[in-house]
């Protein structure tokens, strides 16, 4: 595996890296989804975390270490990434007003109009490329060029439930109020992360979402 990184984190945790790779090399990420699935089905771990550009796993038997780099490191390539079936997501969203605090200086800022936004914002398919920052929060790539602005400099104490945000080359959603530097565009009903469901989090890595405006 000359492409890739595998390497242990402490005695029970591996990580598989693909940060090396060039950015044109076939899509990296939905190896990483595949990686994971892979991994989940085996039952020999506890947690299965992807990031932009690696998969950290925890192993419940430390012993199989060795073993698993093994065979990471002999089936990488042979992947199945057809296989990777991904959920589809319609996120319905309340643009502008009260909902997004960030909206109409967005829209100066980018000399756009408010509904220019908004049919931007809405008009890709986002993937998600991993969970982080707050239980359920999801990063989600396909944020069109014309969109893209750095985070605030200065951030938030409280961000709210459900608001739509974009920062960089990534859109997200808030699954509950927190701090954040990111710009909001708008507010949505949609419950993110639920400890008491099976799947505690509704967005999974390698999810598509797709925002729909929905009006007050």
């Amino acid at each position: 595996m000359s492409d890739v990184s595998c390497y242990l984190l402490g005695e029970q945790a591996i990580v598989v890296n693909a940060t090396c790779l060039p950015k044109s090399k076939s899509p990296i990420n939905q190896r990483l989804f595949a990686l994971k699935k892979w991994l989940d089905s085996s039952g020999d771990f506890v947690d299965v975390v992807p990031a932009k550009s690696s998969v950290t796993a925890y192993l419940k038997d430390p012993r199989k270490a060795d073993a698993w780099q093994n065979k990471i490191q002999a089936h990488w390539q042979d992947l199945e990434v057809a296989e990777v079936k991904p959920t589809h997501h319609h996120i319905e969203v309340f643009y502008g007003k009260e909902f997004g605090q960030d909206f109409e200086r967005i829209a100066d800022e980018l000399q756009l109009t408010p509904k220019q936004l908004i049919e931007l914002h809405s008009s890709v398919d986002y993937q998600v490329q991993f969970i982080g920052f707050l239980p359920g929060f999801a990063y989600l790539s396909g944020l069109p060029t014309a969109l893209q602005l750095p985070r605030k400099s200065t951030p938030i104490t409280k961000v709210p439930k459900g608001s739509i945000a974009i920062a960089d080359s990534y859109s997200a959603i808030y699954p509950s109020q927190s701090p954040g530097g990111w710009h909001l565009l708008g507010q949505t009903n949609t419950t993110l992360f639920d400890p008491n469901s099976a799947s505690a989090s509704l967005l999974q890595p390698g999810d598509i979402v797709r925002f729909v405006e929905k009006s007050c």
